[in-house]
């Protein structure tokens, strides 16, 4: 990594858990506890990457080939949308009983969002009638 990125990361108050520039010390003045930390870091940083390598092999997230970035930066938000529409799936399929509390308050969500204009009516893939019972 560059003096540039981390430069950049800092700025952004990104944590770098990466080795540090320059010689390594002659001896390793990390603790137990500052190692077991460290690696639980890097445990959680593999799992975010294995998420997006997920997106990319199995949603198509590398074939991408729009021309205007704003239509790029809608097929990455489309694409994560469905990642974690398959995840929802997952747990509801676990929590049944929950699931139809959920998708109450989501529909409730949608329709005060409605009311505040924050989005199109048409764009809606499922209509919501002002007879909800939420």
């Amino acid at each position: 990594m560059t003096r540039e990125n981390r430069k950049y990361l800092k700025e952004k108050g990104i944590k770098i858990y990466g080795k540090p520039l320059g010689r390594p010390p002659k001896n390793d003045s990390q603790t137990a506890s500052q190692k077991y930390r460290d690696k639980k870091e890097a445990a959680k940083r593999n799992h975010v990457e294995g998420k997006f390598g997920q997106g990319k092999r199995g949603y198509g997230l590398n074939n991408i080939m729009a021309r205007l970035p704003e239509t790029s930066e809608s097929w990455v938000n489309a694409i994560l949308f469905v990642m974690n529409l398959a995840k929802l799936l997952q747990v509801a399929e676990k929590w049944k009983g929950s699931f139809a509390l959920l998708l109450k308050k989501l529909k409730a969500a949608i329709k005060n969002l409605l009311r505040l204009e924050l989005f199109d009516k048409n764009l809606l893939l499922i209509p919501i009638s002002n007879s909800c019972g939420a």
